[in-house]
């Protein structure tokens, strides 16, 4: 069975910049997931249009099933030059992970990937192809359980220097700050946005390069279902109890009328928990047969928002610790699962609504959408089945 990919990254901008000189990419598909990091030469547009093409053109062409020497001539042929240096610069990691669990890393002039096993960070054997006239190293690996691969791009490594450190923040230094990051069993989100924090901070808020972290962290798979939307025509409750008998892993009920229908078909009660009543949202309820019991529209709106606070680093790990209905459906759809099953009441389409569709459950998808599309951003693999 293959491993599910944990794949975080974040940035901050070289102060005074509007634009990002790195770039991430990612692409996942049934046979590998693909990540690069590119870091353009300079800062601001320039560097920010380098390090896209870089990225987008290497991911598309890895994609495709094309070989790695094709991919560096297309970039070697493609990129701008710069004047001064005489280059088609953009330096880059690629790492691509197979179903097999196999690794293919590819380094070009970024800072070496940190990969960890058991508590320890492992040596890569690199071997070295040409390109550019520079050496360009490659590594196949077999991945395992809860190994880490972290990269990031020269800013990391530069954070400090001429203001908290002398020489900058070493490779060595960054190391093990990501390993004492694992020992607290972070995921990749904590860890890359860990990391950047702390640059910022040794930049003294006022970073001197662009600064960028990639986190990809091999998990065992995980799973989720949700019932959320009930269907219009009640013949299909019983169809909502086979889908919930035969799910995989934890099941949460979003909705009061949606609990109503478990509760019945189950012939169990929902015993509702008031030490869960918060001022934004109704308290949590909890069944035989189901983990959480949460009202719906409220509770989900204002777990969009909790994401959305947490995905930009406004709020950190606490908002998973809060005893409330959103915080509790939060830490379920972040740290509990790798992949979601929702199961929706009539394939409603916000662009071809029916207007004799009722508005409560028209915006029930909208913020379940809106949901949806969070978390496919956190890398969560998230399925829809209609009733």
């Amino acid at each position: 069975m293959s491993l599910f990919m944990d794949i975080a990254h974040d940035s901050v901008n070289k102060v005074h910049e509007e634009l990002c000189g790195d770039n991430v990419e990612i692409r996942i598909n049934d046979e590998s997931i693909i990540v690069v990091l590119a870091d353009g030469l300079g800062s601001g547009v320039k560097a920010n249009i380098l390090a896209t093409m870089t990225s987008t053109i290497t991911a598309t062409m890895l994609e495709e099933k094309m070989g790695i020497m094709d991919v560096l001539e297309t970039l070697e042929e493609t990129l701008p030059k710069c004047k001064v240096r005489n280059l088609a610069y953009s330096t880059f990691t690629i790492v691509q992970v197979f179903r097999n669990r196999t690794a293919y890393i590819l380094e070009f002039d970024n800072p070496p990937l940190i990969f960890i096993r058991d508590g320890e960070i492992i040596e890569l054997d690199r071997k070295p192809i040409q390109f550019q006239e520079k050496s360009v190293f490659e590594t196949t690996i077999k991945i395992e359980k809860d190994d880490i691969l972290a990269f990031f791009s020269d800013g990391v490594i530069h954070a400090g220097i001429g203001n908290l450190l002398n020489f900058g923040w070493q490779w060595e230094e960054a190391s093990d700050y990501i390993l004492a990051r694992t020992y607290e069993n972070k995921n990749a989100k904590e860890i890359s946005m860990a990391l950047i924090d702390t640059c910022y901070n040794l930049y003294g808020e006022e970073p001197g390069d662009d600064t960028t972290a990639v986190v990809i962290r091999a998990e065992e798979r995980s799973y989720l279902t949700i019932f959320s939307g009930p269907p219009l025509d009640k013949s299909k409750d019983a169809e909502v109890k086979r889908l919930l008998d035969k799910a995989r892993g934890k099941k949460i009920i979003c909705g009061g009328t949606a609990g109503n229908i478990v509760s019945r078909e189950y012939g169990e009660e929902i015993e509702i928990d008031l030490s869960t009543i918060s001022d934004r949202v109704p308290p949590v309820g909890y069944m035989k047969g189901v983990d959480l019991v949460t009202e719906g529209v409220l509770t989900i709106r204002e777990t969009v928002h909790l994401l959305k606070e947490y995905l930009n680093n406004r709020c950190g790990h606490e908002i998973f610790e809060a005893k409330n209905g959103a915080s509790m459906l939060a830490n379920y759809l972040i740290n509990k699962c790798t992949t979601i099953d929702i199961i929706m009441g009539n394939s409603i389409n916000p662009d071809h609504q029916n207007p004799d569709f009722p508005e409560e459950l028209t915006t029930k998808w909208r913020i379940t959408q809106e949901l949806i599309d969070l978390l496919r951003c956190f890398n969560k693999e998230v399925n829809i089945v209609y009733v």
